[in-house]
């Protein structure tokens, strides 16, 4: 198996110069990442396209925000196509249905199987990746992700693992509910602070958190799941990102260079 990385951890220095960007991650023995928080267009695919050329990257996914996988199909596919890449995910639930308008949740849901149709036509699967909003209980008491695999077939689904413990759901037990519909992850760490008399969340670099990667990759391993990528919130991707690869080989996971 390898471990990559999603390139929200990159973004500030990827705005800046995208090759620059990857170098440290690829001279680290990093060679798949999930592209996120670019502009899909013909530039920056054959910007892609010539790292992946020259590095010998594979690009698992990219990710995008749920209008532009609607509205920017053509884009996506050339881009996808371009750089080598079978997989779009969207990024989040839509704003109206973030605030709670459940009708038009309902209604993005109810879409997505049918694009999901769209993309395999050009060869392309489309995930959904959820963050804490899909565990929020709609009128009739199920919670927001409960109605996505109830309502869909066919979508399949990144899971975050940072978001679920957030909101204290197993890992473990979110990776057997996608089950085979699980295209990927992304491992992202948790640790609890106080501030104040509040015990609050943030993440960190894998292995100096709550959670249990080890088990979380051997479940994940019993499906179809076909990446992993590491995704922080940091101002220090690279010392951050160089620990939580570190601590993947050390506890003797069979990380391919």
């Amino acid at each position: 198996m390898r471990i990559g990385v999603q390139t929200f951890t990159i973004r500030k220095f990827q705005k800046k110069n995208i090759e620059e960007a990857y170098l440290p991650l690829i001279k680290m023995g990093i060679k798949d990442f999930e592209v996120a928080r670019i502009d899909f267009n013909i530039e920056n695919a054959q910007l892609i396209k010539e790292l992946v050329d020259k590095y010998s990257i594979n690009i698992v996914s990219i990710q995008v925000k749920p209008k532009l996988v609607k509205e920017e199909i053509n884009d996506l596919v050339y881009f996808c196509k371009t750089v080598g890449c079978k997989n779009i995910v969207i990024s989040m639930l839509p704003f109206k249905c973030i605030l709670g308008k459940e009708e038009i949740f309902y209604e993005f849901i109810n879409s997505l199987d049918e694009l999901y149709d769209i993309y395999q036509e050009e060869g392309i699967t489309l995930a959904y990746h959820h963050h804490n909003w899909e565990y929020v209980k709609v009128s009739n008491g199920n919670t927001r992700m409960h109605e996505l695999l109830a309502n869909t077939n066919k979508i399949k689904f990144i899971h975050d693992t940072y978001w679920t413990t957030k909101c204290g759901i197993s890992p473990i037990k979110q990776i057997k509910e996608f089950n085979n519909r699980l295209l990927g992850i992304h491992l992202r760490d948790l640790t609890l602070y106080k501030k104040g008399i509040s015990v609050l969340s943030k993440d960190t670099f894998i292995g100096d958190g709550v959670i249990d990667f080890k088990m979380v990759i051997d479940e994940a391993l019993k499906t179809n799941c076909e990446y992993f990528v590491i995704e922080q919130k940091t101002d220090n991707p690279y010392e951050c990102l160089e620990k939580s690869y570190k601590y993947f080989k050390n506890i003797g996971l069979e990380i391919e260079d």
